[in-house]
């Protein structure tokens, strides 16, 4: 009997361990799917803001969910390489290069 016993009772710690790491993995996830959103919404922010400048670059945006520096890596004839970094307030970060005719 106590075999038994003992055997279903490990069969439940590792139920609930497995359950625990799973809460966790899901927990990470979220906050993985979160700041990728944020990112995402930066880099919105200042493609929008790099097109309705009139001056020219280096340019800084600072916004409540995280901030963009944006820089000319080239310079073309038709268009321009500009290079984001894109820092969230949660430590996320990015560089993107785009070309955006002028």
């Amino acid at each position: 009997m106590f075999p038994l016993t003992n055997f279903v009772i490990l069969l439940l710690l590792l139920l609930t361990f497995h359950q625990i790491n799973q809460l966790q993995n899901q927990k990470r996830i979220h906050q993985l799917n979160d700041e990728q959103y944020k990112l995402e919404m930066l880099y919105q922010k200042a493609y929008a803001s790099v097109r309705q400048e009139k001056e020219a670059p280096p340019y800084s945006y600072t916004f409540p969910d995280g901030t963009i520096d944006v820089i000319v890596t080239q310079n073309g004839q038709d268009n321009a390489i500009y290079q984001f970094k894109i820092t969230t307030n949660t430590g996320g970060y990015r560089k993107v290069n785009i070309s955006i005719p002028n």
